[in-house]
């Protein structure tokens, strides 16, 4: 989740990150974990609304969700 929060540290790629969000093979990269590690990981931050996906072609793009975030930190702080 940190890094996704500046996704122009991630290499270039043909679509803007800050728009579609970061190619999981550059996160994968990032992590040192395989293909099908980084999916499994990103599809959890996914189920739980913490990122959004997008797809371009055969990759898949994941970016923070900006918004579910800033409620949840609304939430934590007011209510627990």
């Amino acid at each position: 989740m940190q890094w996704l929060k500046t996704p122009s540290d991630f290499p270039p790629q043909l679509e803007p990150a800050e728009q579609v969000g970061v190619c999981l093979k550059h996160i994968q990269s990032r992590a040192g974990v395989s293909q099908s590690t980084a999916s499994q990981y990103m599809a959890v931050l996914q189920r739980a609304h913490l990122v959004t996906s997008t797809k371009i072609g055969p990759w898949v793009h994941y970016k923070r969700n900006a918004e579910y975030l800033d409620r949840l930190a609304g939430t934590i702080k007011t209510d627990l």
